[in-house]
């Protein structure tokens, strides 16, 4: 298993951690989340769903032991940015040079640039590498 690079991390949800438009585990995911929490990697969802689906989405999964925090949008938390603001902002971190952001979306590219965060692109869920420009690092597949 990859040794993760940073001591935290901000997931997306929805086409990142999970088949984009269900709720299946990107097949590999579930092994590199119960890894890096092992190792004492801080985790944390931001997705644009709502939070109370996105945490009963985690908890149905069984990874709530793996996340400090799940946020999602809901009153007063609207767009990317506002959502990865309330992930850090919950999970306690501020951002530095050993805090990512994972997400398969230009959006979560923008907001991880926007938040000093090292901006990680996925592929896996059918992003053309060219939408992730911006993004410092570019995984085509899941870390093993």
């Amino acid at each position: 298993m990859q040794t993760c690079p940073w001591s935290c991390v901000v997931w997306d949800l929805d086409g990142t951690l999970l088949v984009r438009g269900g709720v299946t585990p990107v097949e590999g995911i579930e092994a590199v989340l119960a890894a890096w929490a092992a190792a004492g990697v801080e985790m944390a969802v931001a997705t644009s769903a709502s939070t109370a689906l996105a945490r009963e989405v985690v908890d149905d999964l069984g990874w709530s032991g793996w996340f400090v925090h799940v946020a999602g949008s809901g009153p007063g938390v609207v767009g990317k940015d506002a959502v990865v603001a309330e992930a850090l902002l919950g999970a306690g971190w501020t951002p530095d040079a050993h805090t990512a952001m994972v997400g398969d979306s230009p959006a979560d590219v923008a907001a991880a640039r926007r938040h000093g965060l090292t901006a990680v692109g996925v592929t896996w869920s059918g992003t053309p590498v060219g939408a992730l420009a911006g993004a410092d690092v570019i995984w085509s597949r899941v870390p093993s």
